[in-house]
């Protein structure tokens, strides 16, 4: 994989503007894909169930979790589809397959740049003070972006061996997304609900809520994420993890990509 890094390299730009040519705005929808996703969510979550009192900078803590997690969403949705919607690729040249997963997590990565001076731009003009925690933003972007390579190899498997697979992910990264927190602090609220402490638990340590916690924590002067410097370790653990596990899993089914099992 290392000797054809300038393949994914390119394999992720040709996509990117394969994909930005078919719309006369190009690549601002890759922005404009959170900015209206945050926009409904505060309206319904912010504004009509009044999430606006859970946190001191609602909106900042919206963008910080919206962009956050359209990352580990878009990576996982277009990675799932690497091998099943190039079939055609795999089926002509020999090349290790984990290529084409890694070359859409990416793609996905040079959007979410495109989109990162949109984010921080909504947290200065809401209040937030750039400090020195801000240094911790990449490292939480490399976790999970690790993360999230191991995701779309786990379902690059699944989906190229049972195509429906693919039509149950949007709801299955929905409702994820609800749990983890995106629109509120989940934890917090489950907590007042009188949820059992376990099931709490469980909600504090899935990965998509520890993931916005740490890149909240470092873009957020407003707002302590609950769980402080644990997050960061199960942040390391899930990354390490779930990356040398979706390398593992997807090697295993190596020779069958392409022959229909």
């Amino acid at each position: 994989m290392w000797q054809r890094r300038a393949f994914i390299r390119a394999f992720a730009r040709a996509k990117t503007e394969a994909e930005n040519s078919r719309s006369r705005l190009g690549q601002l929808w890759q922005v404009l894909d959170p900015v209206f996703t945050m926009a409904i969510y505060w309206f319904l979550f912010g504004f009509l169930l009044g999430g606006r009192g859970s946190v001191e900078n609602y909106t900042g803590f919206l963008a910080a979790g919206v962009f956050s997690f359209a990352l580990i969403r878009q990576s996982v949705t277009a990675g799932a589809r690497s091998i099943s919607g190039n079939l055609g690729l795999v089926r002509a040249i020999h090349f290790p397959r984990a290529v084409l997963p890694l070359a859409v997590i990416v793609k996905q990565l040079r959007v979410f740049m495109i989109s990162i001076p949109l984010m921080i731009g909504i947290l200065l003009i809401t209040g937030e003070q750039i400090t020195w925690n801000w240094l911790l933003a990449p490292v939480a972007l490399a976790l999970m972006t690790l993360f999230s390579l191991g995701m779309a190899l786990v379902f690059a498997r699944l989906v190229a061996a049972v195509q429906d697979v693919a039509d149950v992910m949007p709801y299955f990264l929905r409702l994820w997304g609800y749990a983890s927190g995106v629109m509120i602090p989940i934890a917090d609220r489950l907590d007042r609900l009188g949820v059992p402490p376990w099931a709490v638990i469980i909600i504090e340590v899935n990965p998509g809520t520890v993931y916005l916690n740490i890149m909240r924590d470092a873009l957020m002067s407003t707002y302590d994420a609950p769980g402080g410097a644990t997050n960061w370790l199960l942040a390391l653990a899930w990354s390490v993890g779930m990356g040398v596990f979706g390398m593992w899993y997807f090697w295993r089914a190596e020779n069958r990509y392409g022959r229909g099992n």
